[in-house]
């Protein structure tokens, strides 16, 4: 039994496992060691069960999986649960695999590159015979009204050959991987993929991946269909020898399902989880199954209104209200708490500077019946999507909340506050500044603050104060010198501060400094 939960961050390793980088583009992904390390600390039974409730790309599953447990992935978003068993599957016959894409080669690669030599005169002659999806509506916001206007006739008729010959594939493994492949080129092959200047035409990305919505830029870059199909099946190669040594038969331990976090008990016994970590939607930053929607059409995957319904966003087409996402999140906590076992725990990942976003997830937590335990302001190897979309919103690095499952669970009693919110914050923050010597960048404020109010019980007399404003409020009674980015108590003591600060980074001691 797991008496006490993670206290200290993990030191986030890069992009050193294939699995989750380069295989297939996702909106979010925690990095894998870290998660690794939460797995085998709350979960450190072979046979324990590992849930992810919003699993994603899978970084969850995967990870309990290599490391020999049980895992379950959910995810109410068709196109997560793909990328999720196609990168976990194993183990594979790669010279198989390579066979198929040689017979696909032959069939589509001289096809393909002809298309490249015609004028556009000519491409209007050619016969687009082989399906594409289309008549299929775009997310209101989008730069186009659907689908097929994603791409140009020459993207669609190599792409809709391309997606033919996949299908013909008759063994079901070989063919998905290949989906898989296909389904990973259509990120930077479409109209709203582009590079900036100075940079190769391939290093580029999708509006949709870079603008959270299918934005179409004035000067599109269009690659070869066949030449980015290629790339992605060796990336693919890679991945399958990675997880045919890395994962092998534990593979059979993986389940994935489709269906929301808000209906755990539908598809899964209670009491029947050891372990959660997942990482829930901050509000209304991505609207995952909109984003999602030329994927899931060219793949073939239907999104009902009801997976839309039930979806834990803020936003999106349905215009979902914070009281909808905060009923959601509220339900699909109860669903957690009902699917883990007495004493099992959960670890969530959270970041915004709304402190009212805050309010929705501790009260969500603790009306489930869950006992919160403390927070890890764990750093992060580069800034998540959620941070590059949102700056203004989203915390760097990541905060990791833990819970746990208990027949009597303390509660948090929230203060209501004396009235005088900039007060508070500003009580709060002398004292967290007073311990640090070095000095604090706005961004380690922002993250040690929402732990400090938390357990302070201070969230609820502070829940409309956006710590996107806290360098205005910070000015009147502390220090910012330029020179270190840092805030300090006064003047001497900034000058101080610095010497400390040069003395720690020569003995490389700030490695997990959030703000580097």
């Amino acid at each position: 039994m797991v008496r006490y939960p993670i206290t200290t961050p993990v030191h986030p390793k890069k992009q050193s496992v294939r699995r989750h980088f380069g295989a297939h583009p996702y909106f979010t992904r925690r990095p894998w060691n870290v998660v690794q390390s939460y797995i085998k600390h709350f979960a450190p039974g072979k046979d324990d069960v590992v849930l992810d409730p919003f699993g994603g790309s899978g970084v969850t599953a995967i990870e309990a999986v290599v490391l020999g447990r049980r895992a379950i992935h959910v995810d109410i978003n068709p196109l997560a649960n793909f990328i999720c068993q196609q990168i976990a599957i194993a183990p594979v016959d790669i010279n198989a695999l390579r066979r198929e894409f040689t017979a696909i080669e032959e069939a589509c690669r001289a096809y393909i590159e002809r298309l490249y030599a015609l004028s556009d005169e000519a491409l209007e002659q050619e016969p687009l015979e082989a399906w594409y999806p289309h008549g299929l509506a775009l997310p209101k916001n989008a730069d186009a009204r659907a689908v097929e206007e994603l791409f140009t006739r020459r993207q669609l008729l190599a792409l809709s050959r391309l997606y033919q010959q996949i299908g013909g594939i008759t063994d079901t493994v070989p063919r998905d991987l290949l989906r898989f492949a296909f389904s990973a080129t259509l990120n930077k092959c479409n109209l709203t993929y582009s590079t900036t200047k100075g940079r190769s035409a391939g290093r580029g990305n999708s509006g949709i991946m870079h603008t959270y919505r299918y934005w179409i830029p004035k000067e599109p870059v269009e690659l070869n269909v066949w030449n980015e199909f290629s790339r992605k099946f060796k990336n693919l190669v890679a991945v399958k020898q990675e997880t045919n040594q890395a994962i092998g038969e534990n593979y059979q331990r993986l389940k994935v399902i489709h269906t929301s976090a808000t209906e755990l008990t539908k598809v899964m016994n209670r009491e029947s989880v050891n372990y959660i970590f997942t990482d829930p939607p901050y509000g209304s930053h991505i609207a995952y199954l909109d984003l999602s929607t030329m994927w899931n059409a060219w793949l073939g995957f239907d999104v009902s209104a009801q997976d839309k319904q039930v979806e834990v966003i803020e936003g999106g087409d349905l215009e979902k209200s914070l009281d909808d996402y905060a009923r959601l999140l509220r339900d699909s906590l109860r669903e957690m708490h009902q699917v883990l076992q007495w004493d099992g725990w959960l670890s969530i990942v959270f970041a915004h500077k709304d402190l009212a976003y805050w309010n929705v997830l501790i009260e969500a937590a603790q009306d489930a019946g869950l006992e919160y335990a403390n927070t890890v302001v764990q750093a992060s190897f580069q800034f998540s999507r959620h941070k590059r979309a949102n700056p203004l919103s989203v915390l760097s690095g990541e905060l990791i909340l833990n819970f746990q499952k208990k027949s009597q669970p303390r509660r948090i009693r929230f203060e209501r506050g004396n009235g005088n919110e900039s007060e508070t914050l500003a009580r709060q923050v002398k004292e967290l500044v007073s311990l640090r010597e070095e000095g604090l960048t706005i961004e380690d404020l922002r993250n040690q603050l929402i732990p400090r109010l938390l357990e302070r019980g201070l969230l609820s007399a502070l829940q409309k104060t956006r710590l996107t404003e806290l360098d205005e409020l910070l000015r009147d009674d502390f220090y910012f010198d330029d020179t270190t980015a840092r805030w300090y108590l006064s003047k001497t003591a900034a000058a101080h501060g610095r010497k400390t600060l040069a003395l720690m980074q020569s003995k490389g001691q700030l490695a997990l400094d959030l703000t580097r």
